[in-house]
Parts: C-alpha cells; sequence; structure tokens
C-alpha cells in the first residue's frame, strides 16, 4: 500500500496508473494515517510542492513510524531528520519511471539534493517567505535575533544568495 500526502492530481493519477501491484491512497497530512492499524510493507510519499506539509507534528511523526519506506519530494534534503524508517528526499524533476521505481522497488540509486538545510532553517525559510515580522520568527522559533542573523547568512550561503529577500525568486521557493 503506498499512502501519497500531494496537491498534484496529476502526480497522484501518475502514481496510481502506472504502478498494479499495490493501492495508492491519497492522503491529506502523515496524522490521518492510523499507524497502528497497517501492516510495516506501507510506503509514504509526501510531495512538498506547493503543500507545506513538513510541520512539526510530521517530523514528531516521522520519528516514530516505522514503514518500508518514506519518499520526501523536495529539492532540498532536511539534515538531522531521525526515522525508524528509510527516509529517501528525491528532487521532483526525477524522471517518473526512475520516481516509481524508487516507490516501489528494492533496487534503488538516486541522487540526493545539493542542498541541504535544518529543520529550523527550513521553519525560518518558511517565515521569510510568509513575510513574519522579525520578532515574530524569533518568538516562534525561540532564537535571538543574533542566531536569526546568522541563521539568515548560513541559508544565503547554502542557497547562494546575495539578499535573503532573493529567496522568494529561486524555482524552489513553492516548495516551502
Amino acid at each position: 500500500m503506498i499512502f501519497i500526502i500531494t496537491k498534484d492530481s496529476f502526480l497522484f493519477q501518475g502514481v496510481t496508473h502506472l504502478q498494479e501491484k499495490e493501492s495508492v491512497i491519497k492522503i491529506n497530512k502523515l496524522s490521518d494515517i492510523n499507524f497502528s492499524e497497517i501492516d510495516h510493507a506501507i510506503k509514504i510519499v509526501i510531495d512538498t510542492y506547493h503543500n507545506s506539509i513538513i510541520d512539526e507534528v510530521t517530523v514528531k511523526l516521522l520519528n516514530h513510524i516505522d514503514v518500508d519506506r518514506i519518499i520526501i519530494l523536495a529539492p532540498f534534503h532536511i539534515s538531522k531528520l531521525k526515522s525508524k524508517s528509510p527516509l529517501f528526499f528525491i528532487n521532483r524533476k526525477e524522471q517518473f519511471l526512475n520516481l516509481l521505481s524508487i516507490i516501489t522497488d528494492e533496487k534503488i540509486s538516486y541522487q540526493k539534493p545539493d542542498v541541504a538545510l535544518s529543520h529550523n532553517q527550513l521553519k525560518l525559510v518558511k517565515s521569510i517567505i510568509n513575510q513574519q515580522k522579525i520578532s515574530d520568527i524569533t518568538h516562534s522559533l525561540n532564537i535571538s535575533e543574533q542566531t536569526l542573523r546568522i541563521q539568515k547568512f548560513n541559508i544565503m550561503l547554502k542557497l547562494k544568495l546575495r539578499r535573503i529577500s532573493d529567496i522568494v525568486t529561486l524555482k524552489i521557493s513553492p516548495y516551502f
């Protein structure tokens, strides 16, 4: 069984029609799955495109669930994200048949995205894109303004930006 979290109906239909071995169920968030009643052999696909799904609840669930594999479609990977299950960050630009083989087959060869963000950096980028005030960001992340400046600088280095405001013009901004 494959659970897929996406807002992209083409992705869902493609996975549903191109693989016949397993049933595909579309869900809205990871907490919709009752993990006490499911088999270990399920696979979870999380599409982050225009779907800000990786929040605190999802991160906590990822730490505790034990499934066959978890595939996150994103142009970045989240460093230090822990999971009992194998966790794969795959660029959404991967060829669709390769993506299907990664979801269904045991033989997995893929290239992990180059950009690695910590979970706090991911939350910070989301806050910047949502145009939150600095005081709101520091309060929600429970960090000082100095730490915020350092994190912004680190994000700018990782994403090769001259200004943090350039983040909204990046091709990967819809993933946040």
